[in-house]
C-alpha cells in the first residue's frame, strides 16, 4: 500500500497531504481555544502562538516536504525543490487569514 504522506507535493500545488493534516490539527486546536476557552489570550500566549504559527509550522512543513522529495527522487537538484521557497509565504498568508478569523470569533463571543 502506498503511503500518501510520503508523496511530495506537485510543484504548482504547494501543499501535500501532511500539510492538510497540519491545517486540520491547527483548526481543531483553535476551535478548542475559542469555543471551549481552554486558555485565556494573554500577551505571552499570543506571542507563543504567533511564534508557533509563523516560524515552527512553515519550517516543519518544508522539512517534511524535503524529506518526501529525497524519498521519491534519486537525483534532487534545485529545480525539484524550488517551489519550497514559496511554501513559507503561502503558510504566512493562510495564518494571517486564520488570525483574522480568530479575531472575528473572539469579538463575537465577548
Amino acid at each position: 500500500m502506498k503511503n500518501i504522506f510520503k508523496e511530495p507535493a506537485e510543484p504548482f500545488a504547494l501543499f501535500n497531504y501532511s500539510d492538510f493534516l497540519i491545517l486540520i490539527i491547527i483548526n481543531f486546536i483553535l476551535y478548542l481555544f475559542i469555543k471551549k476557552r481552554i486558555i485565556k489570550w494573554t500577551k505571552i500566549n499570543k506571542i507563543i502562538f504567533g511564534f508557533f504559527l509563523f516560524i515552527i509550522i512553515p519550517f516543519l512543513s518544508c522539512e517534511i516536504e524535503l524529506n518526501n522529495v529525497h524519498h521519491k527522487f534519486e537525483i534532487v537538484d534545485g529545480f525539484n525543490v524550488l517551489y519550497i521557497l514559496f511554501k513559507i509565504p503561502f503558510w504566512w498568508m493562510i495564518e494571517i487569514f486564520m488570525i483574522y478569523l480568530i479575531n472575528l470569533k473572539t469579538k463575537k463571543f465577548k
